[in-house]
């Protein structure tokens, strides 16, 4: 695999094109939109569009531009230039499949491709063949991890670290499509890799889950007993209060808008005091602040 000195060279190298660089946001899932400026041609203007159009999750916006592109209709014998554009073609299949588009265009359009391990790569995330072994797995890993990383396995982390490890001619073969998505697979490996079933790691990692998922039915009991205490002390308030009595039947009619208001507020603050008592829960049985906040994250 490529080293850190000879990547910080590499990284500087693609700086000089704003395409790479942006395409290179995106794989890092780096904002790309402040890249946009007015020098960019027609062609990587509409580039720069549909990687927002992703990251942003606005399919109106890539249907505007996937309209018109859509309306080529190159054919084996007279292919378009961007037909063998490997950043285009791929952004353009990752939105079509995020934004549940017809594959009809886009697959004749990888049909016409030169014939190579890319293009079959291509053909098969159309059809979600993603274990193929003709696949390039970096470019497979890179896909699910934008809009498919439920599908990402430990196996399929192993195949692709092998295959990346194996390709010594990476470098050397100036493909940077290829390059920037097995860097940014490579780094995906580590940041997904589970640990051997039965080590200490994967034990807390389990653990961790469970740990979660109680403490969850624990803060719901706590929420429970709290809203039936006070409820509790609202009915039996009367009982041992003559003079509230006396009160609420001079003003009963106030008591009763205030007490409608009351419940239309705590209502409004459920989702507020349920989390309130799983962070309080947590936080009391001693799971750390940090990770707490990675968590909330998630979930938001």
């Amino acid at each position: 695999m490529v080293s850190v000195e000879n990547r910080i060279t590499y990284i500087d190298k693609i700086s000089e094109s704003p395409k790479l660089i942006a395409f290179h946001y995106f794989l890092l899932g780096r904002d790309v939109n402040p890249l946009l400026n007015t020098g960019l041609n027609d062609s990587d203007e509409q580039f720069f569009k549909i990687l927002i159009s992703i990251q942003v999750s606005n399919k109106p916006d890539f249907e505007e531009i996937y309209s018109n592109k859509s309306k080529s209709n190159p054919s084996r014998n007279s292919p378009s230039p961007f037909v063998n554009d490997d950043y285009l073609i791929f952004c353009l299949i990752v939105a079509i499949m995020k934004f549940d588009i017809d594959r009809s265009w886009i697959k004749r359009i990888v049909s016409i491709r030169s014939r190579n391990a890319m293009t079959v790569t291509f053909e098969n995330i159309l059809n979600e063949n993603f274990l193929s072994t003709n696949n390039q797995m970096e470019i497979i890993l890179i896909f699910l991890s934008l809009d498919y990383s439920s599908k990402i396995t430990n196996d399929l982390l192993n195949t692709t670290f092998k295959a990346i490890k194996e390709n010594t001619a990476l470098i050397n073969s100036r493909n940077d499509f290829q390059i920037l998505c097995a860097l940014r697979a490579y780094d995906l490996i580590i940041e997904l890799k589970e640990a051997p079933d039965g080590s200490e790691i994967q034990l807390l990692k389990s653990f961790n889950t469970q740990f979660i998922k109680r403490a969850k039915i624990l803060s719901y009991v706590f929420q429970l007993c709290t809203f039936l205490a006070f409820f509790y002390f609202i009915l039996k308030l009367p009982v041992y209060s003559p003079e509230i009595i006396h009160l609420i039947n001079d003003y009963g009619y106030i008591f009763n808008i205030l007490g409608a208001l009351g419940f239309s507020f705590l209502g409004n603050q459920l989702t507020f005091i349920k989390q309130k008592a799983q962070q309080l829960t947590m936080r009391s049985l001693g799971y750390p602040r940090e990770m707490y906040e990675k968590l909330k994250k998630k979930v938001e």
